[in-house]
């Protein structure tokens, strides 16, 4: 992994931060940024101004960086239909270069992840939400998403809700992610075998739920990615069908089914049990 000058993990230094006796020191921002994006940076450094977390850049990772973890074509065709763009392989390896590093830095208890894309509200009280996530038992919630599924409330927040969404809604901008989920995500990935973004959507298989913040506490500026790249749509549109990724499909299918199934069960009785 490259340090680019900077301590290991690719964390730059803190730009703006909370008293020692704050109780929002067990939240840090981590900004994932290309370090060659220079106007990205300062739109956002200028965004992040006045926030009162401690926040900074995490530098991008590109495809060809080691992450000790494998990158194959093959399992990529069979579980996502294509291989995946360079753009695409180096968005998951800083994504997951960000938990790692977290996971081994004893100081912090949650990071809020943005990409340099965004537009954040930093006036929002993200220290009181993380305390919400805390007594719900989750570890993990999506602060924006590309499309919008089918869901139900869990928690609400003055004029925001929890989601828990019934499908994959996409997308990395900004998400809470605590150390325990952080460590369940390395520890559940041995390959690159999809986008960053699927993988996080495999809420059945992850167990950290599917939730999402609404409204956003956070934009995402209209601007071309430079993480992800533009997905090429000749090759999005010529995903292979091969014995291997119809059966993985149909086992995807099959566990999500199984998992809602088992989810609703769950709500179902609860309610029973509170009347």
């Amino acid at each position: 992994m490259r340090s680019r000058g900077t301590p290991p993990g690719g964390t730059g230094p803190i730009r703006s931060g909370a008293a020692v006796d704050d109780p929002a020191r067990h939240l840090a921002v981590r900004v994932v940024s290309l370090p060659h994006s220079r106007d990205r940076r300062q739109a956002i450094a200028e965004n992040l101004a006045d926030l009162a977390l401690p926040w900074s850049f995490f530098d991008a990772l590109g495809p060809d960086d080691d992450i000790g973890i494998a990158c194959r074509v093959a399992e990529q065709v069979d579980h996502f239909g294509r291989p995946l763009t360079p753009g695409e392989i180096g968005c998951f390896k800083s994504h997951y270069a960000v938990w790692r590093t977290f996971e081994a830095d004893p100081s912090l208890d949650w990071l809020l992840v943005l990409e340099d894309d965004v537009c954040l509200d930093t006036s929002f009280d993200f220290p009181a939400l993380v305390a919400a996530l805390e007594q719900e038992g989750l570890g993990y919630l999506r602060l924006f998403c590309r499309e919008w599924r089918r869901g139900w409330p869990v928690r609400s927040l003055g004029d925001r809700q929890i989601l828990f969404l019934a499908s994959d809604p996409y997308g990395t901008q900004g998400y809470l992610v605590s150390r325990r989920a952080a460590a369940r995500l390395v520890a559940s990935i041995e390959s690159i075998r999809r986008p960053i973004d699927d993988e996080l959507g495999r809420f059945w298989e992850k167990g950290l739920g599917n939730c999402v913040l609404f409204p956003f506490p956070l934009l995402e500026r209209q601007a071309p990615s430079t993480l992800s790249g533009q997905r090429d749509v000749e090759r999005a549109a010529a995903r292979g069908k091969t014995p291997r990724r119809i059966l993985n499909k149909i086992r995807d299918f099959t566990a999500k089914r199984v998992y809602l199934a088992s989810l609703a069960l769950g709500l179902r009785r609860l309610a029973r049990d509170q009347t």
